[in-house]
This record gives C-alpha cells, sequence and structure tokens, in this order.
C-alpha cells in the first residue's frame, strides 16, 4: 500500500477550505447575527474499526469511542468545532502479531460545511442536513501486543514501555479526521446526527507494530445529540399607521383659505396678493391625494393578464358610466401588487407588469375618454401588509399564532409556503391580493 503521508492530508484539506468559502460567495442574503451565529455542544458514541497492519474489514475487532464537542457556527453555512474523544482498538495478524489492549485520547480542531444549506439556500427551520467536515489536532496513545510470541509496549510509563510525552507516558502523534455528518434537526436548537468519519494518524505503531509500509488509521461511526443556543427570530417592527390623508387634506385646504383670508384683510390693495394666493393654492392642489377608484382586477397566480371576465368587464363598465355622469380626472395611478408566496424579485416584477396591463386595459375600454388623462404605474411588490390585514379579519382557528410563525421567521416565505400545506384556508386570502389599485386625482 503506498504510505499516506500527513503532509499529503494537510494539503487536501487547506485545498477544500477555500473551495468551501469561495463557493459562498453569491448569497447575499444579509446575515442576522441572533441565528447565523451561534454556539453549539454536543456529545457522541459508536464504534471503531482500526486499519493497520492487521487483517482489515474484521468486524470483531470492532471497539467503542465516545467523545464530546462545542463549536461555533458563523456565516449560516460553516461552524468550526473543537472536539475531544476516547477510544481504544483491536486487531491482528494471523502468525505476526495480536493486539492486547489500545487505547487513543485525541483533542482536534475541525471546519465544517452544510452543503443543503449551501446549495439549497439557508433555512433555520430545515430538518435534514449533509456536513462534510475536517480537522487536525493531537492524539496520545498506548498500545500492547503479542509480536511473533514477544510482548511489545507503546506508550506506558515504565522501564519496557516506550514511553511517550503524553498523560501517562502516552505517546503523542499528530492526527486529520475527517469524514461527512447527516443532520436531523428535530428543532431549530435540538438534533440528532450521524457521523462517518476516518481518523489518519501520524504513526505505523497505533496496533504496537510497524511494518514500515504505512501509517495507520481507524474509521469511526457514531450517534450523536447537539444542542444549539439559538434566540429566536426579532418580531418585525409593527408598520406605521397610515395617516388620515383625507382629514389631513382637508386641514391643509382650510389653513391656506385662512392664510389668504387674513392676507386680504390686512393687505387690499396690494396686487400681488392674489398671485401668492394661487401660488398657495398650488401647493395645497399638490399636497391633494389620490382618490381610489372602485375598480378591483383580480389576476390568476403568477400572471400579468388582465382575465377578460365578466367581472371586469362590469368593473370598466361602471368606470365608464361615472365618466358619463360628470367625474373627471387628470392623473389615474394604478399600483399593481403580488401575494407574497413567491420570489421577492419576481413578485416586484410581477406587480409591476400588472400595474402596467391594467393601464392598458383601462386605455382600451376607455378610448377617447382619457385621451387626456395621465397614468402612473407602480409595481408594490408581495403584499404582505395585505396578507396579515386579511389574515386578522379571517376566520382561521390559529390565524394569530400563524401571523407570529410568519413573521418571527427567517424567511417568511419559506415559513408561508410550508404553512400553506397545513392551512388550505390561506389559498383563499392569497387570491384576494394578486390585484391592482386605482386612484386618481381631479
Amino acid at each position: 500500500m503506498k504510505k499516506i503521508t500527513l503532509k499529503s492530508l494537510l494539503i487536501i484539506a487547506l485545498a477544500i477550505i477555500p473551495m468551501a468559502v469561495f463557493a459562498q460567495s453569491n448569497d447575499q442574503e444579509p446575515a442576522k447575527p441572533n441565528n447565523n451565529h451561534y454556539w453549539s455542544v454536543g456529545f457522541d458514541e459508536g464504534a471503531t474499526l482500526l486499519f493497520g497492519d492487521n487483517k482489515s474489514w474484521d468486524f470483531q475487532n470492532v471497539r467503542p469511542e465516545i467523545g464530546v464537542f462545542g463549536g461555533f457556527t458563523f456565516a449560516k453555512h460553516f461552524t468550526v468545532y473543537g472536539r475531544v474523544s476516547a477510544g481504544t482498538v483491536r486487531g491482528k495478524l494471523d502468525k505476526v502479531f495480536k493486539i492486547e489492549n489500545a487505547s487513543f485520547l485525541a483533542a482536534d480542531l475541525n471546519l465544517a460545511v452544510d452543503l443543503v444549506s449551501l446549495i439549497g439556500g439557508y433555512n433555520p427551520d430545515r430538518v435534514f442536513g449533509l456536513t462534510p467536515h475536517v480537522g487536525f489536532g493531537q492524539m496520545q496513545y498506548q498500545a500492547r501486543a503479542t509480536v511473533r510470541g514477544k510482548q511489545v509496549k507503546y506508550g506506558y510509563n515504565d522501564a519496557n514501555g516506550n514511553k511517550g510525552k503524553g498523560i501517562g507516558g502516552r505517546k503523542v502523534v499528530w492526527d486529520v479526521p475527517m469524514g461527512v455528518r447527516f443532520d436531523f434537526n428535530i428543532n431549530r436548537n435540538v438534533g440528532l446526527y450521524l457521523d462517518v468519519m476516518t481518523n489518519y494518524t501520524d504513526t505505523d505503531r497505533l496496533d504496537a507494530f510497524a511494518s514500515g509500509k504505512h501509517y495507520d488509521w481507524f474509521s469511526a461511526a457514531l450517534i450523536g445529540f447537539k444542542y444549539n443556543f439559538r434566540k429566536a427570530d426579532p418580531a418585525p417592527a409593527p408598520a406605521p399607521a397610515a395617516p388620515d390623508c383625507d382629514a389631513c387634506s382637508e386641514a391643509i385646504k382650510q389653513a391656506v383659505k385662512d392664510a389668504v383670508d387674513e392676507a386680504m384683510k390686512n393687505n387690499p390693495c396690494e396686487e400681488a396678493q392674489p398671485a401668492k394666493a394661487d401660488a398657495a393654492n398650488t401647493e395645497a392642489a399638490a399636497a391633494v391625494p389620490f382618490k381610489n377608484i372602485d375598480l378591483d382586477l383580480a389576476f390568476k397566480a403568477g400572471s400579468s393578464e388582465v382575465e377578460n371576465s365578466d367581472a371586469n368587464r362590469k368593473e370598466i363598465q361602471e368606470i365608464s358610466d361615472d365618466i358619463d355622469a360628470g367625474m373627471q380626472f387628470s392623473t389615474v395611478k394604478v399600483e399593481g401588487y403580488a401575494s407574497p408566496e413567491g420570489n421577492d424579485n419576481q413578485n416586484q416584477k410581477l406587480s409591476q407588469d400588472r400595474a402596467e396591463a391594467t393601464v392598458e386595459f383601462i386605455k382600451e375600454n376607455l378610448g377617447e375618454k382619457v385621451n387626456d388623462v395621465e397614468f402612473e404605474s407602480e409595481g408594490m411588490g408581495s403584499d404582505w401588509d395585505g396578507f396579515f390585514s386579511a389574515l386578522r379579519k379571517s376566520n382561521i382557528a390559529d390565524k394569530a399564532q400563524i401571523e407570529k410563525s410568519i413573521k418571527t421567521a427567517e424567511d417568511p416565505t419559506v415559513k408561508l409556503n410550508e404553512l400553506r400545506k397545513q392551512y388550505t384556508e390561506l389559498e383563499s386570502i392569497l387570491k384576494t391580493l394578486r390585484r391592482t389599485k386605482v386612484s386618481y386625482i381631479e
């Protein structure tokens, strides 16, 4: 077998780390420190199988291992952790040697990368994870074996024990653990895992027999428990209450009127005064808010096409009748909305397309009646405010809990789509949010 050197393993480890870091660079989602950065602790136990100079894949030589770890997760996908472990190994080679006792103590610093999160996007509520890891550390071992009828010892604190510099005279060597951890997350804080790993050592005497062919190593399969000290997401700040625009505009008009009247009384002969009044009236007119038009156009999910339905034709006919009855407007503003279960960037474009489609629908159906009207269109994106407002007015039994779980989630859109599977009533709310809002200035 070709000799595996510690130097080559370190080169592999140093090559993997920057690849993982640069693979993460495209994820531009802003980090939230209380969820993306957190400490964790855990313990594991399982079985080891030695691959030294002994007969390989002899499962009669399976021996126990136990370990504890503490680590820190950062940048959503990466964890640095230290692990301390202890275990035993066993093995033999017919007519050559047989291990009578061999044990080890190890302390390693490791880097782990959550591949599922890195590739599929960060989601703190994801149940399953796949996490490769690599580390570097120190191992202290002692081994006693019968080699061709003679007892040989390494790492023992006695005259014939080949004493080392470790605890109790153990031999001290470097080791490189690497493997893959399969995670099962019960919730954001508690999880279980299966860790399948291989630990390469910088010695040919872990089995107390030196063949000179290769360094010794062993594999392990461990079942563990972990606890994450992860805080809950902060509740988003409540949206400020919308001002009463109608009341504001009336107050502005009255204030302007009172100011003009007072100025005319004090300066009845000054010709510049009417010009000032006109300027004040013009400024007040600019502050007049848009008034809503009762035009409710609905859209199918993911579509910006205004349906040629009886309901939509009835809506536009009512506007035409109002114009014939004397309603006038100089500017019409159309705001498009999208239901929030989709991607925010896609919803922004979709809402803008709906607004522009509504403008064309109005022009096509009202024709010359709106020739002199100026149209404005704006996409408002995902309508979260409309969703929560409709949710509070609904008859869904768990509506308060639904709102809280969405607002405290790391990704509200992901959480909403999970809840849609549990609460089918949410579909009727989402349907009403695929719309446009039309307003005007006289």
